[in-house]
């Protein structure tokens, strides 16, 4: 049995459809709009309670259609009304407490979402800018002050 699944997605009409999805699979959901310092939201589906593999397994299926198409639709432009973006982005937090947005271009964005969560990617670059901020020297091996 598996718990506490989270799925992010950044339109509300689709993290709804999955929620409603993960219904009919009589899975209670909650939805959670988070939002950036600069506005941009997000809506996490939480699943409560267990999941058995089986579940997991459709509901992973499912997100994967979602994500990589309903929304990459949505960050590639393909939309009704033309192009929607150009690029999407990640939002890195720096030592000064301020934010910069990495850009990344949506087929990147893609790939890089089919094998890591938001929170590893934002995880991932966050520690790429620590260390462009505060430089480490010697064998990577040898460093004590790795991540965990």
């Amino acid at each position: 049995m598996l718990e506490n699944f989270e799925y992010t997605f950044f339109d509300q009409t689709i993290a709804e459809k999955f929620a409603a999805f993960a219904q009919t699979h009589n899975l209670d959901t909650d939805i959670r709009e988070e939002s950036s310092p600069y506005g941009e939201a997000s809506f996490e589906v939480s699943i409560k309670g267990t999941l058995d593999d089986e579940q997991a397994d459709v509901l992973e299926e499912y997100y994967s259609d979602l994500l990589f198409g309903e929304q990459a639709a949505q960050f590639e432009g393909n939309g009704a009304d033309g192009a929607l973006a150009d690029a999407c982005g990640v939002q890195v937090k720096l030592e000064s407490g301020e934010y910069t947005t990495v850009a990344i271009k949506p087929e990147i964005m893609n790939k890089i979402l089919s094998v890591l969560t938001i929170d590893e990617l934002q995880s991932f670059l966050a520690q790429v800018a620590e260390d462009i901020e505060n430089p480490k020297s010697g064998p990577i091996c040898s460093r004590q002050d790795l991540p965990k």
